[in-house]
């Protein structure tokens, strides 16, 4: 190829609109300083995090001719934005989309984070399977949330027709929406003092999410991604990042980083984009990836809980029971 590699870059880019935007762009900047060089070429999208500005924002970069696509981070514009991408045989990494129908019948697209179904095994992780529980399940109505509270209702009937009838005491609040969408869920929950436990996932889960100062610690418990502290801080990005802006990243700049990594390997070495990705392993600030029918194996998500400041924090990995594929 006569020119550098065209990456496109899909993602809220408004730190206004996401807890997340910060995170993402210093994560690129920082990727850009240590390793990019002159070797791509990034073309940065605004998708609004909706099924609407996705499919835009997709348009858009193929018809500015990208060769590949790092995002989008949100399920719901990552929805809008797959079916261009197909149609046009346009590598996609997936960095944090959740949405499990993402990768489904598609040769084009790779995701770096758990699915749906990974999340919901988690959240489920934390019953024995005699043990009497109750979700009440809340969405902000979005596409992906409805998905995945449909596939958490839908894995709970089958759990409850193979379960004993037994009654359980307490019911657990689970909430399943973006991360302001979640401060909002939990500060109408404080006003009503309806006292949960709450339990909340991915997008919420991270240090930046602000709880009501009136909740006791353990009230909230969250699923989403490990820190980077949990998975690799002496990462060459994350000690940049510490040396940059005095703290650790957040959640999203692992697999920000990872995924750009991906991109380099395959400006290096590869002829066949899609081809490479269904075929190969990639050593990156994650570990080694490799992608199942678009699905990367080997995945972690993480307990999130608040404690007594109030302050949201990692607790442990937790390893999704993931039937192995071939």
């Amino acid at each position: 190829m006569n020119r550098p590699i065209r990456c496109g870059f899909a993602a809220i880019l408004d730190p206004a609109r996401s807890m997340h935007t910060q995170t993402v762009l210093r994560a690129l900047d920082i990727y850009k300083a240590l390793f990019a060089h002159d070797t791509i070429e990034f073309i940065c999208c605004e998708d609004f995090g909706s099924v609407e500005g996705g499919a835009h924002a997709a348009d858009l970069l193929v018809s500015q001719g990208v060769d590949i696509v790092v995002g989008h981070y949100a399920s719901n514009s990552a929805m809008g934005a797959a079916p261009f991408y197909a149609a046009h045989a346009v590598p996609v990494l997936l960095p944090t989309a959740t949405d499990t129908q993402l990768t489904l019948d598609r040769n084009n697209i790779f995701r770096l984070c758990p699915n749906n179904t990974d999340i919901v095994n988690a959240l489920l992780s934390f019953f024995s399977p005699d043990e009497p529980f109750n979700f009440d399940v809340f969405t902000d109505e979005s596409s992906y949330a409805q998905n995945l509270a449909s596939t958490l209702k839908n894995t709970l009937a089958e759990r409850s027709a193979r379960s004993v009838n037994k009654t359980a005491v307490t019911s657990n609040i689970v909430f399943i929406g973006t991360g302001t969408c979640s401060e909002m869920f939990l500060e109408a929950c404080e006003r009503t003092a309806i006292p949960g436990p709450f339990m909340l996932t991915d997008d919420a889960a991270c240090p930046h999410f602000v709880i009501p100062g009136s909740m006791r610690a353990g009230q909230v418990r969250g699923v989403g991604f490990a820190s980077t502290a949990q998975v690799n801080p002496t990462a060459p990005c994350a000690q940049e990042y510490v040396r940059r802006y005095g703290e650790m990243p957040g959640v999203f700049f692992l697999e920000t980083i990872a995924a750009l990594e991906i991109v380099s390997h395959l400006t290096a070495k590869s002829e066949d984009f899609v081809a490479d990705l269904n075929a190969g392993s990639f050593l990156t600030s994650l570990g080694e990836l490799r992608f199942v029918r678009g699905e990367r194996q080997h995945v972690d998500l993480c307990l999130w809980r608040n404690d007594e400041a109030n302050q949201f924090r990692p607790v442990e990995l937790i390893k999704p029971n993931k039937e192995p594929m071939t």
